[in-house]
This record gives structure tokens, sequence and C-alpha cells, in this order.
């Protein structure tokens, strides 16, 4: 399947080098947006490979506990179907939902914009699931049959692709967190079941059993996914400087304005005109998320502030 993907991650690599070589950067960072989701689809192969032991001790555990969960009393089947429905809302559906709309996003645009501009405009565009130039051709070659139709074709193969890996793996690192966090709220029940009984010692000495195997547990968890979560971190703050990037290029224009030789020029309109250029491309461009957070060091800032007051609370 990975070998399947492989061939336009060549076509890209290959645009990316001749992007770097012109100081293309923004193309440069826009084929990122393609190689990283396919990068991480390779690292998460091999580390499942690497991890196949800890994975399928993780998945036993998960069956050892469900075996159990089948003859406990109602006060702990209540809490075992709340779980069950959390992790089906949250780490099943919620995250397909989301890994489907971001991912299907881009050919349903591109296929929307086609059939829009084949059935209301008498010279249609062509828009291409990812813009990728033909590999040593020239650039509006893409757009030619049957290569246009072939590589749209294949662009979606390779989205699904991307969907079935993300879905998969990350999937199941939700639902061995959501079982993490159920198996912790039985053995408090256990806890508060065993203060009330008459063998309190036995039962207390069985949750410890118990929260002793959620730390092996968690342990597993830890050594399987340790890897990827470090990956999604710096994937994370690669797309907040991208974003700062774009930023500051903005704001250097009006230097690059400044010191283009304006001074040279006898045209007082023109030298009027240079004057406002500068002013306007002072002001910054802004890239937003729902229209509303800037993407900024004070964003980036607030995502870290955020973040640790959520760990806080969640330990309080």
């Amino acid at each position: 399947m990975l070998l399947s993907v492989t061939p336009v991650c060549i076509f890209i690599f290959i645009d990316i080098y001749k992007s770097i070589l012109v100081k293309n950067f923004v193309t440069v960072i826009r084929h990122c947006t393609i190689v990283g989701p396919f990068l991480g689809v390779f690292f998460k192969i091999m580390i499942m490979h690497i991890k196949e032991k800890t994975a399928m001790q993780i998945i036993n555990e998960i069956n050892r506990d469900y075996e159990l969960f089948n003859t406990m009393s109602p006060s702990y089947q209540e809490i075992i179907d709340a779980a069950i429905v959390n992790s089906l809302q949250y780490s099943e559906r919620a995250w397909t939902i989301t890994v489907l709309c971001v991912v299907l996003i881009f050919p349903v645009m591109a296929a929307v914009l086609n059939v829009y501009n084949f059935t209301f405009k008498s010279e249609p565009a062509k828009y291409m699931v990812h813009d990728l130039p033909k590999p040593y051709g020239e650039p509006e070659e893409r757009f030619d049959t049957p290569y246009f139709e072939i590589m749209f074709i294949y662009m979606v193969y390779c989205a699904i692709l991307y969907i079935v890996n993300f879905v998969g793996y990350d999937g199941f690192f939700g639902l061995c967190i959501n079982h993490a966090c159920l198996k912790m709220q039985l053995y408090c029940q256990a806890f508060k079941e065993a203060l009330a009984s008459e063998n309190m010692h036995e039962k207390i000495a069985g949750v410890i059993k118990e929260q002793n195997r959620l730390f092996e547990y968690v342990d597993l968890i830890q050594d399987t996914f340790n890897v990827w979560l470090g990956i999604i971190l710096i994937a994370t703050m690669i797309q907040i400087c991208n974003c700062m990037y774009h930023i500051t290029e903005s704001v250097e224009t009006a230097t690059h304005f400044y010191i283009s030789g304006w001074e040279h020029v006898n045209n007082i309109p023109i030298r009027k005109m240079v004057l406002f250029m500068v002013a306007r491309a002072q002001v910054p461009l802004e890239i937003t998320a729902f229209n509303k957070l800037i993407f900024d060091m004070d964003l980036f800032v607030s995502i870290l502030q955020t973040s640790y007051s959520m760990y806080t609370l969640l330990r309080s």
C-alpha cells in the first residue's frame, strides 16, 4: 500500500528540488502539506513493525479486560457502557469524521470546481487535487489528456489510503487511552465497594493488583506511541512556523519597496505612490483560523499556556 503512494511523492520531491533551486519556498511549503502526511504514514508503518509486540500486548490486555467485564455487577456495567459509548463517539466516529473532512476537502473541492467550470464556462479551467507540474515537461502539460485524468484519479486513491492509515493508527491510540481511563474508573469503584465489605483487606489487595496492571498497561502505551507523539508535536510546530514565515515575508515587502531605487525616479506621482505602497506593506498580513484566531507568536504562546492549563486541570 505504501509503494502505491510512492510515485506521486517522487514527483513532488522532484518539484521540491526544482523549487529550492529557484528559491521558491512557497511552493516547497505547499508540497510539504502532502509530503508531511506521507512521511507520517511511513513512520507509523515502521513504528508498528518495531512495536508489534507491545501493541499486541495492549490488544491482549484489552481483550482480557472485556472478558472480565461480562461477569461484573451492574454497578460496574454502567461505567463500562458509558466508556464504550464515549469511545465510539470520540475515538471512532468523531475522529473518523475529522480525518474525512480534512483529507477529502482537497479532492471534493477540485471535483466541484471542475464540474462547475465544464458546466457553466465556455473555456473551462482544470483543477488538480494537488497542483503538481508534470516531471520534465512544460507547466501546462499537467492539464493535458489523459495525464490530468490519470493523476486526478490516482491522487483520489492516495487520499483514501491516507484516510485508512490515519483513522486506524491514531484511532487505536484514542481507544487505548480511553481504556486506560476505564480501568482507573473500575478499580476506583472496586475500592469504594471494598471499604464497605467484610473482607476489606482481600478486596483492597485486588484493587492494588489492578492498579499495578494499569501502570504496566500505560507503560505499554508509552512505549508504543511515544515516538509518534513526538512527531506530532514537531509537525504542529512546523505548521505554526510556516504561517509565521508567510507573515514575516509580507512585512519585508516594505523594505524591498524602499530599497528598490525609487529615489532616482523624478516622476513625482510615482514617488507619492511609493509612499502609499510602503505604508500599506508595513501592515502585516494575517493568517487566521475560523476568521478569528490569528497565527502569530501570541497564538503560539497561548497554545502552550492553554495546553499546560488543561494538563494541570486534568491532574487536579
